[in-house]
């Protein structure tokens, strides 16, 4: 685990450093970061205006809804997207085998090689809006508290096993950006509750595209919306999802032939 850990701190400096070099971009991204957060909680606010709850869902637990929404959206942009998108490149021009060589587990290695350093402010920004929508919940117990993290963490799995899924395509059909850019399509509909939707959306966003349990199950937790058999449930299936992404991705890598076959 430490050698692991090492590793992430390695990589993360080295994005870190390319990103410093360009100081300017770097702060401009995180001012857009600021005004596109601030709009999204601007637009809650004006919505609330007219209203104090919507299909059950009151300011404090939408706030904490789209806080989650920017923490699991940042998440995927911070490590996720960059690196998947470089591993789904390697293997278009046949050069996985450097990653596949190293004396390390090349799942590790090649989905979570890559950072969008920037993208440590949008979580940010994501962490001070669940702050402020927590602070207008009332009696948070200790089940919440002790769930909310969890139900997070398991989003954060969530959508990590479903890019792994997607770009595991990449083995038999080269590219597959259409289907990450779809991913990043359902991704914007996080930012509301998953049963505001119709039902046919509700299930796709529950189920083959999981973005509406990663967001709004941890804000459903906090507001006592959960049962801790609910929990229970989702870090089971969390885990089975992360079973399954990673024997699919071991299943495509047999597929696998690099620029020296």
């Amino acid at each position: 685990m430490k050698r692991y850990l090492r590793l992430l701190r390695i990589f993360f400096r080295t994005e870190l450093q390319y990103e410093l070099e360009y100081r300017l971009n770097l702060v401009l991204e995180i001012v857009q970061g600021i005004v596109v957060t601030g709009t999204s909680v601007g637009a809650i606010l004006v919505l609330f205006s007219y209203t104090t709850v919507l299909n059950g869902w009151d300011l404090g637990a939408m706030l904490v809804l789209l806080g989650c929404f920017y923490l699991v959206q940042g998440f995927g942009e911070l490590v996720l997207q960059p690196s998947f998108e470089k591993f789904m490149e390697h293997v278009r021009l046949g050069t996985l085998d450097f990653a596949l060589l190293k004396p390390v587990s090349a799942q590790f290695l090649v989905t979570l090689r890559n950072f969008q350093v920037v993208q440590l402010a949008q979580m940010g920004l994501g962490a001070i809006v669940v702050v402020v929508g927590l602070s207008r919940i009332p009696n948070i117990g200790f089940a919440e508290a002790v769930g909310f993290p969890i139900a997070l963490v398991c989003g954060f799995a969530l959508i990590y096993a479903l890019l792994l899924a997607l770009s595991t395509f990449a083995f038999w059909f080269v590219r597959v950006d259409n289907l990450m850019a779809l991913y990043w399509s359902f991704m914007d509909a996080g930012r509301f509750p998953v049963d505001v939707y119709p039902g046919w959306l509700r299930v796709t966003l529950s189920s083959a595209v999981p973005i509406g349990i990663a967001v709004t199950v941890p804000a459903k937790v906090i507001a006592g919306r959960l049962d801790p058999l609910g929990l229970g449930f989702l870090i089971l299936g969390t885990i089975a999802a992360f079973v399954l992404a990673s024997w699919f991705w071991r299943l495509g890598l047999r597929s696998y032939t690099g620029a020296s076959a």
